[in-house]
């Protein structure tokens, strides 16, 4: 086991020390949500919207921006192996386990980024008052996790297509439509402070989560040995 772990890890640094040399992801990232966020704040604001609507909406709003800009930047994590014909070495180097698990870690470390630095400017920006706010640190870490996970698979599945950013919105929106939705539900609530519906929410995010990367896991052998 400590083993495997070092090569995730291994495979992880790679990614993160290439990536810091390019900020290909990074600023894709950071550029599509910074750009998003300055045109919902100046569009709609803190003040425009009725007080008894702003949880819901502002949750929205908050896990669109997020969603998309994964969207953005994700794609790569498979391409540019591709890209640079090192795929074939990575898969003669790593089991496609390692492969998956430092890939994995590698996206999340992105998606650890972007809400580090997107969710504190939303909140002061369009005045987001969360009424529990260890309880919306969990539920971002849960969302952020299934992200990765979802995003994982489907970068491995786009990586040697010609149309790689449509095919990775096409095939991942289905699967995180339903993981945004119990992430916006779960906003609400730690705003609104309902801890039923946030316990609610977090259990559909986790077990959705669990059963995508049970699958991802299973899957992604079959897909990086072809």
């Amino acid at each position: 086991m400590s083993r495997w772990l070092a090569e995730v890890v291994a495979v992880a640094a790679k990614d993160l020390r290439a990536e810091l040399r390019t900020r290909v992801a990074l600023n894709a990232l950071a550029l599509f949500a910074l750009t998003t966020l300055a045109a919902v704040s100046y569009t709609i604001g803190p003040f425009r919207l009725a007080e008894e609507d702003r949880p819901f909406l502002l949750a929205v709003l908050l896990w669109i921006v997020i969603l998309f800009a994964a969207l953005a930047g994700l794609d790569r994590s498979f391409v540019k192996e591709e890209e640079s014909r090192t795929a074939p070495l990575l898969r003669l180097a790593a089991a496609p386990s390692v492969v998956w698990a430092g890939k994995l870690v590698y996206n999340l470390c992105l998606i650890v980024v972007l809400t580090a630095m997107l969710t504190p400017l939303f909140c002061v920006l369009m005045g987001f008052e969360v009424a529990l706010p260890w309880r919306f640190a969990v539920l971002l870490a849960a969302g952020g996790l299934g992200l990765a996970v979802i995003t994982t698979i489907i970068a491995a599945i786009i990586a040697q297509a010609m149309t790689r950013g449509a095919l990775f919105s096409v095939l991942s929106l289905p699967l995180l439509l339903p993981l945004v939705i119990f992430l916006i539900q779960g906003t609400t609530a730690v705003s609104t402070g309902d801890l039923e519906t946030y316990r609610n929410s977090l259990r559909a995010v986790l077990s959705m989560t669990g059963v995508m990367t049970i699958a991802s896991a299973w899957l992604f052998p079959l897909v990086w040995r072809d």
